[in-house]
């Protein structure tokens, strides 16, 4: 009788504190553009706001957070691979300037610079803690992304070495919106990213939810290390996102060492910005490549004599013997090699 009371007990208590949630009702959920017709602008592109996405507050009768995710397709696609990028927890808009939102129509959408094309967006809600997605109305927009000339472009970081330097920067070779370069910085160094070396561009530093996700709001947070080191750092203004990459070990591998990954380290010399290291090369072989952090995936070759490629072929000595092979990454749009 004991053990049948005390489930009955649990089993009353268990219902009194169970909630549905309830999916919303078609039309609830709506999503309004600032306008459905939208020719962006190089000039003052990183200011100037482009449109503007609002919705109401979606109730899923329960007073649990909802997740939104705006998504955007091309005129033809289904929704099935979209551009995504989720939004805050009770954010109840989004704005893009023309320079964001041209990086997403002309880098992840594909569409060509300087044509006029249409784009379908609709807004996805989620339960937190569930899986109830709902979505809103989709609305098409006519837009005109202006073009891009294929020239290197940089980020540069105010911060990192002092708060008006602006020497330490990463680079998008293909100005496609992905930013990339090895950068030497102390522990809780704060700075920011900004397109230009003036102090005149658009600064972006971290979203107050997410310490990787970029703001350029008034609200936004520095970005800041977390850890001293040596670290490849990415940002993608496609996303707006930025990653860094702790570098803990760099090596010289090939047939002369039996393509060991601990024989031959490399060294860091901070003041030239160079890593070396002497290898008995007795034995060319088929060659060497430099492993990062001890991943065969992180690998630098060569496509190119003195240019260092990730993932290029065998870099192959002109000689045997004895050699310094020196890496420098300190130049963000062609890391390079010597072996001497």
């Amino acid at each position: 009788m004991l053990f049948l009371g005390t489930i009955f007990l649990f089993s009353c208590s268990d219902n009194d504190l169970k909630y549905v949630a309830t999916t919303p009702a078609d039309g609830e959920f709506v999503l309004t553009p600032s306008d459905t017709v939208v020719a962006l602008s190089e000039t003052s592109a990183g200011s100037h706001t482009a449109i503007t996405f609002k919705w109401d507050s979606l109730t899923y009768k329960i007073s649990t957070p909802v997740t939104y995710t705006i998504q955007l397709d091309t005129l033809k696609g289904d929704f099935s691979s979209p551009v995504e990028e989720e939004i805050a927890t009770n954010t109840y808009s989004i704005s893009y300037s023309d320079s964001i939102l041209n990086k997403k129509l002309l880098n992840l959408l594909k569409l060509t610079g300087g044509v006029q094309s249409k784009v379908k967006v609709r807004l996805k809600a989620n339960l937190a803690f569930n899986n109830l997605i709902s979505y809103s109305n989709t609305r098409t927009i006519t837009v005109t992304p202006y073009a891009v000339s294929k020239v290197i472009s940089y980020l540069y970081m105010p911060g990192v070495l002092s708060a008006n330097d602006y020497t330490t920067k990463i680079c998008s070779r293909e100005n496609d919106g992905t930013y990339e370069g090895y950068i030497e910085a102390a522990q809780w160094a704060n700075f920011n990213f900004t397109d230009k070396a003036d102090g005149t561009g658009t600064f972006y530093g971290s979203s107050p939810s997410s310490l990787y996700t970029l703001d350029s709001g008034s609200d936004k947070w520095n970005i800041w290390f977390d850890e001293g080191g040596y670290f490849l750092v990415k940002a993608n203004m496609n996303t707006l996102t930025w990653s860094k990459t702790a570098i803990t070990s760099v090596c010289v591998t090939g047939d002369f060492n039996s393509w060991s990954l601990t024989a031959n380290p490399m060294t860091y010399d901070a003041t030239n910005k160079v890593w070396t290291a002497n290898c008995d090369i007795s034995t060319i072989g088929y060659g060497i490549q430099i492993i990062v952090n001890g991943d065969w995936s992180f690998k630098y070759g060569s496509e190119e004599t003195g240019v260092l490629t990730l993932g290029g072929a065998n870099i192959i000595p002109t000689s045997a013997g004895t050699k310094t092979v020196t890496m420098n990454l300190s130049n963000p749009a062609k890391y390079t090699y010597t072996i001497q």
